[in-house]
């Protein structure tokens, strides 16, 4: 008799264990797949057999090769392999764990390879809605340099960050916020950016954006519902030229043009020295794809759609 219970209370444990294990392999099995679908889903243009959930026990992998991604606008991202993953426990949260030969395209642009120094990346979610979204990094350089000197140069910039995060009591409002130093920029547009220069020594801009969950979905809706970006805080170091306490807003037109303006103090610093005789209020607007300083051309702005 003893012995019988002995040997029951082995089993007992040994079995509920299997049973665990068994029940957290179905779980984990039917989530991969419904994670499969999920991204598969949003993009729809990529072979479901490119797209692969891994890493059990431990973890949700989700690996996608040949990754394309194109909006209508003109922006391309490519990866010969993504990765990203998130705890079992937790599949609201994902982290960036790697982009295998990673390109970035803008619109009217070639297709630049990136390299990143101190990539971090992570992406929240609650209630199926963005919650966070959160890239910094320490360096960003689009494109290689051409030996020849004759092909675009590639665009730099050293330690910045993008994020964008939901109103805890109003999810389709998200808060954004563009951080940058050290911009180089490729080539030096037309007007005031050709006596200013291709550096950009500081890029801030913060405020919230109406309709935010929207603008995520698709740019052409986000106009139809008249969201706008209402821009608090923008500060830019450009050269001789310091613009701070920048406010304004940017909203999209009906045909796809950025239109908008942002006021601020502007000042010019020869030698790193305020001239005060230079120092004034400053206006930038966007109005029919085009962006102008004091109302002289500074940049041609691309479409938010087509």
């Amino acid at each position: 008799m003893t012995k019988s219970k002995s040997l029951f209370g082995l089993i007992l444990p040994l079995a509920t264990g299997a049973l665990v294990l068994a029940g957290y392999y179905v779980y984990w099995s039917q989530t991969a797949l419904t994670l499969k679908d999920r991204v598969s889903a949003a993009l729809p243009t990529l072979p479901k057999e490119t797209i692969a959930v891994k890493g059990f026990p431990y973890r949700f992998e989700a690996e996608i090769t040949d990754l394309r991604v194109q909006t209508r606008s003109g922006f391309v991202f490519e990866a010969s392999r993504f990765v990203a993953a998130a705890s079992p426990f937790n599949l609201n949260l994902w982290a960036l764990e790697g982009a295998l030969e990673p390109k970035l395209k803008l619109p009217g642009g070639p297709l630049r390879p990136l390299r990143a120094t101190d990539l971090k990346a992570s992406l929240r979610f609650k209630d199926g809605q963005l919650a966070r979204f959160s890239v910094t990094f320490q360096g960003l350089q689009a494109g290689t340099a051409d030996a020849s000197g004759l092909g675009p140069k590639p665009w730099r910039t050293g330690a910045g960050g993008i994020h964008l995060i939901a109103d805890p009591q109003d999810a389709n409002r998200l808060a954004f916020a563009l951080d940058l130093k050290g911009v180089e920029l490729s080539a030096i547009p037309e007007g005031p950016a050709a006596i200013l220069g291709a550096k950009i020594d500081k890029l801030r801009i913060t405020g919230p954006i109406s309709q935010g969950q929207t603008l995520l979905q698709s740019t052409k809706g986000w106009a139809k519902a008249q969201g706008a970006f209402t821009i608090m805080a923008a500060q830019i170091n450009w050269g001789p030229l310091s613009f701070d306490q920048g406010t304004g807003r940017l909203q999209v037109t009906q045909d796809g043009q950025w239109q908008g303006e942002i006021r601020g103090q502007g000042a010019l610093k020869p030698n790193g020295m305020a001239v005060p005789a230079l120092s004034a209020p400053i206006e930038i607007t966007i109005e029919d794809g085009q962006a102008r300083l004091l109302g002289l051309s500074a940049a041609r702005v691309p479409r938010a759609y087509d």
